[in-house]
């Protein structure tokens, strides 16, 4: 498998598990030090901080998660992924429809393994 199809790989199994709503699943996804920056919230670090940001996101609603992603760039064992994503959500109670899209800058870096985890989110919604 090329490097691209690695990161496109860590990048659908990051989707698969939110779409999943399987908090662990996202976790393991990611660097444990991971950085998220996403709009309009404070930046936090850290797999706990992931799952305490997601977990009750993932409890209350249902995510269908689409991206398409426009720039890879490869810094040896650092990559950078530039993409648009678009989210639908739905409230489990109320079955209420929301979500998001915008563009998505997401930095990978490989660990001792040589898998690529998730060390960097930036979200920019539209």
């Amino acid at each position: 498998m090329s490097v691209t199809e690695e990161l496109h790989a860590a990048l659908d199994e990051w989707n698969a598990a939110l779409d999943a709503g399987d908090i662990e699943r996202l976790v393991a996804t990611c660097h444990p030090d991971v950085i998220i920056c996403n709009e309009r919230q404070p930046s936090t670090v850290g797999v706990q901080a992931l799952r305490d940001k997601y977990a009750p996101r993932m409890e209350a609603a249902t995510f269908k998660s689409t991206v398409e992603v426009l720039e890879i760039k490869v810094f040896g064992d650092f990559a950078v992924m530039v993409t648009n994503f678009d989210v639908k959500v739905t409230d489990k109670a109320t079955g209420q429809e929301g979500g998001g899209a915008g563009r998505l800058v997401i930095g990978y870096v490989r660990d001792e393994n040589g898998a690529w985890k998730m060390a960097l989110d930036v979200d920019n919604n539209a």
